[in-house]
């Protein structure tokens, strides 16, 4: 009896993580996403009623749902590194729980099901992932719809989290309508199915639909960009296998087969400028100055590049926390993920990525976990804690034209990247290298979220890859141009301004604090009733 129920959690833990990964790239089965959580509901039913412990033998088989989804969907992560993506997949996983033990508890204590408090925790966990130090928002259910976003139009209302609320507002109409489906009488069952069928499902759909014949079609300006895709193998060219001098000089190269008197703006990828530039004298650098001589032969073009840099501190400036000594000498200096502008007329301009990757990047509550930077994976030389900027930052040039420089991890980041366009940005300018993960759906995933973001903010996007996908996106998640994989090429295209701001890019993430508000409140009013007796 004992195996027979055990057998049956494991049947059930497993199906609702078979129906999160079918759902993702690359399997792209994208109904299964709206019953997903019904196992997971059924498997809390039975714990509940046939275990004592039910606390101990939910978390065990939720998690196991969470730790599958996460190694079925982000597994390419073990092609960069195995520990990293063992990390990855526990660290994950367990916040995933949270919110069920949380429904079950909160169950327990009131004798009834409160769906919109599960709803409430999912979505306060999933904000947590886009703000702690261990945050990994790969897998916000809102995501799902990235390589279809005709569905998510009205991302540019709620945010990718309206995406993950809709997902869990079906999964509970499933799981009710499958509860009291015996109950009900036949006359009845139709038409409770056709009402959450349209209320739920259908709905969202028409709406998305709506937004996007609504559109406005205010004339726009258009900057003519050029976009550069080097193909530096990340693991044997572009990090000491060709030195930089020869890898800047390639990419130039590969720029001037575009380039024309129309064209305004080059687009360099992640770290296109390589082998830490000093920035306390960066025009001394000798890759600047190579830059400065493509730039007398194209005087009207403005350069937007990646690159590794640091910076020396003087011995009477104030340190931050991630300074580093000098081997051989008593002087600290920063080190940096940073992108900058460049042109005939205007001073550089320099940001620092500020969303670092954690474990890579950035070591998590360095107050408490400093003394494993050392352990940090080295992903292009950049292991352990970098400086970063507290804030994001945007490109201005004579051109009148305004530009968002986001670096590789930052795109998965919504509220981060509407920041950008709070500030003014025209353009959202995406620099990556995705070869880490190899030929997997990593670097697909990772480009297409690119696509909300655009819809988000209705923007459209130029996005450069050393190697990936590069390519053009307009404000409806539409690909205008891309590439292929694992090749060097060169696009070109006249990408559209959009100045209005959606209301998403002026609240950012406001869906979140009202479910914030729910559970947490929920909560204390539970506390109370519980300490006087009333339930």
């Amino acid at each position: 009896m004992a195996r027979n129920k055990h057998a049956n959690y494991l049947l059930l833990s497993a199906l609702s993580a078979l129906f999160f990964i079918l759902a993702y790239q690359p399997f792209y089965v994208l109904p299964l996403i709206f019953m997903g959580f019904v196992p997971l509901f059924m498997l809390e039913r039975k714990i509940s009623l046939q275990e004592e412990n039910s606390y101990a033998w939910l978390f065990v088989y939720a998690w196991l749902t969470f730790l599958l989804w996460n190694i079925g969907s982000v597994w390419w992560i073990w092609n960069a590194s195995a520990g990293g993506a063992i990390a990855a997949f526990i660290i994950n996983s367990l916040p995933m729980v949270l919110p069920l033990l949380l429904f079950h508890g909160r169950n327990r204590l009131n004798r009834k099901s409160n769906y919109i408090f599960f709803a409430a925790c999912w979505l306060s966990i999933e904000y947590l992932q886009f703000h702690w130090d261990l945050a990994f928002p790969w897998l916000i259910l809102g995501n799902v719809f990235s390589y279809i976003p005709v569905l998510a139009q009205w991302y540019e209302i709620t945010g990718v989290l309206g995406g993950s609320l809709w997902i869990i507002l079906v999964n509970i109409a499933i799981d009710k309508l499958l509860l009291d489906w015996p109950n009900l009488p036949i006359a009845i069952r139709k038409q409770q199915l056709l009402n959450k069928v349209f209320l739920y499902l259908l709905a969202p759909i028409f709406l998305s639909f709506y937004l996007l014949n609504a559109l406005s079609t205010q004339s726009t300006r258009k900057i003519d960009m050029v976009l550069v895709q080097p193909n530096f193998d990340p693991y044997t060219d572009k990090f000491g296998g060709i030195n930089e001098v020869d890898q800047l000089s390639k990419m130039l190269q590969l720029a001037e087969q575009k380039i024309d008197g129309k064209v305004q703006y080059v687009v360099l990828p992640e770290t296109a400028l390589q082998g830490m530039l000093l920035e306390n004298n960066l025009s001394a650098e000798p890759l600047i100055a190579q830059l400065k001589d493509f730039l007398k032969a194209y005087p009207h073009l403005v350069i937007v590049a990646g690159m590794d840099s640091y910076y020396e501190y003087s011995a009477t400036e104030k340190r931050g926390f991630a300074a580093r000594k000098f081997k051989n000498a008593d002087a600290y200096y920063e080190v940096y993920n940073a992108a900058l502008q460049i042109n005939s007329y205007d001073s550089i301009q320099i940001y620092h990525k500020s969303k670092l990757v954690p474990g890579v990047e950035k070591m998590p509550y360095p107050q408490l976990f400093k003394f494993l930077e050392s352990y940090a994976i080295d992903m292009g030389g950049t292991a352990g804690s970098l400086a970063q900027d507290k804030e994001s930052k945007v490109f201005n040039s004579y051109h009148k034209t305004t530009i968002a420089p986001i670096i590789c991890y930052e795109s998965v980041f919504p509220d981060f990247i509407a920041s950008y366009v709070r500030k003014g940005a025209d353009i959202l300018c995406i620099m990556t290298n995705d070869g880490w993960w190899g030929n997997t759906p990593g670097y697909r995933q990772h480009f297409d979220f690119s696509r909300l973001r655009a819809i988000e903010n209705r923007r459209a996007i130029a996005r450069t890859a050393n190697t990936g996908i590069s390519g053009f996106i307009d404000r409806e998640g539409s690909v205008l141009a891309e590439s292929a994989y694992w090749e060097d090429t060169v696009l070109r295209q006249a990408i559209p301004v959009y100045t209005e701001q959606t209301f998403y890019t002026k609240y950012g993430d406001w869906l979140s604090y009202i479910f914030l508000f729910i559970a947490i409140s929920d909560s204390f009013t539970l506390f109370l009733k519980r300490k006087t007796g009333t339930i």
